[in-house]
């Protein structure tokens, strides 16, 4: 990592300098701790492993129904494979006195966007798993221009989850776009043109409502690798039209820190002063308001208020979830958020089998899914891996874990407890 002085430049918040880049790259290994604070879930309950589950609409009862999940091989709920985005404590860590202040204040009053995820499973999270995570940024990388418009960055922050039985549960790296709001606003300003908001007729909404009731689980039924075959297509899935009770949904099971109420909201301020500003009203609200505050997501260059990221790529995951059956395990998922999913949209979620990889030590079925709106317009696409149980090999198991851990060289660690690498 490199310490050489970059010369300030002036007027620096909100802004995305050559210096904020360079002294962004102090926080890579720097450990980010999770909290009770800024954890939704410390532990995988029975009632948080539904709720995030009924959060984004998915029932499948190896996660909703006890009695179900106590027939499976798991013998118990397990939590659908996102849930740990919003989960897990970060151990105690060694104090050292080169880290006080590093990265402090960088890039401070940069718009992020979550563009995208590299995950890799090594364990299920099974219901009264208290979970460990250890949070850091692994790079950063400026780019000469984005779809937003002047200069931004990709940042990619990695989380490492673990267990108390000392098993590596995920390595998951997530992609963010910084980007300056000004400069985004008047990109939005300057559109030529935007679509009117399309507004649904009863025969759209009823189409809609026949997907639904089409959409299965395949639950204990096996589904054997040797049945699969290359250019199988998932049945096509609606998701929406977007509103903002769905929003207000996905955060009951996946919460966030960054919008707690009245004296924690003083707290964060006093916290992250960068993350807030006064909203149309005069009173201070955070950045997390472009999810459901229209006039504030075109000031960062949407056309409206837009969903979470992590919530298209649960909708991705569930839909290969429902097919695999309860034998199977996901091993590695691959998206990229494409563009804004607003308030108003209807997603079309499509999806196909397009590999089967047999080099490794386990048959893997590759799945290609994506996210299309109404205008035709992706927003979202994902590639993950899955191994399905084999009528002549048995039952599938996962990875094994890197001896690493996806920890970076020369982070602290812990001399012994189930965070550790062993």
């Amino acid at each position: 990592m490199s310490t050489a002085p970059v010369e300030p430049e002036p007027e620096e918040f909100g802004r995305l300098t050559s210096a904020g880049i360079q002294k962004f790259r102090e926080k890579i290994g720097l450990d980010w701790p999770y909290n009770r604070w800024n954890t939704w879930n410390e532990e995988a309950t029975r009632d948080g492993v539904r709720h995030y589950a009924y959060g984004f609409g998915d029932d499948n009862p190896l996660w909703a129904d006890p009695e179900h999940a106590s027939t499976s091989r798991w013998g118990g709920v397990i939590a659908p494979p996102g849930f740990l985005e919003g989960a897990g404590l970060t151990p105690e860590l060694p104090r050292r006195p080169e880290d006080k202040g590093r990265g402090k204040g960088a890039l401070s009053g940069v718009h992020m966007f979550w563009a995208g995820d590299h995950i890799r499973y090594f364990a299920p999270v099974r219901e009264g798993d208290r979970i460990w995570v250890r949070r850091f940024y692994v790079e950063i990388k400026e780019k000469e221009r984005s779809r937003f418009g002047g200069r931004s960055a990709v940042s990619v922050r990695r989380r490492v989850y673990w267990n108390d039985r000392g098993q590596l549960i995920a390595i998951w790296d997530a992609d963010f776009v910084h980007t300056e709001r000004d400069t985004a606003a008047k990109r939005n300003r300057t559109l030529h043109t935007v679509p009117e908001q399309h507004v649904y007729t009863e025969e759209e909404l009823l189409e809609v409502d026949r997907h639904y009731a089409r959409e299965t689980v395949r639950g204990a039924e096996p589904r054997y690798v040797e049945d699969v075959g290359v250019g199988e297509e998932f049945p096509a899935r609606c998701r929406g039209p977007l509103v903002t009770g769905d929003i207000i949904a996905w955060l009951q099971g996946n919460g966030r820190s960054e919008i707690y109420p009245y004296r924690l909201n003083y707290q964060n301020r006093r916290r992250m002063g960068g993350f807030y500003s006064r909203n149309s009203d005069g009173a201070w609200d955070s950045a997390m308001r472009v999810h459901w505050d229209d006039e504030y997501a075109r000031s960062v260059g949407a056309r409206r208020a837009y969903d979470y990221g992590m919530l298209r790529n649960a909708w991705m995951m569930q839909v290969v979830t429902d097919w695999m059956g309860d034998d199977a395990v996901l091993v590695a998922v691959d998206d990229r958020i494409t563009g804004f999913n607003v308030l108003g949209d209807l997603t079309r979620i499509t999806g196909s089998v397009t590999e089967l990889d047999t080099t490794g030590e386990w048959p893997e079925v590759v799945c290609t899914v994506e996210c299309t709106n109404q205008l035709d317009e992706r927003t979202a696409r994902g590639t993950l891996r899955v191994r399905l149980p084999s009528r002549e090999r048995g039952l599938p198991e996962f990875p094994e874990p890197p001896a690493d851990h996806g920890l970076l060289p020369g982070m602290p660690e812990p001399e012994s407890g189930p965070w550790s690498r062993r």
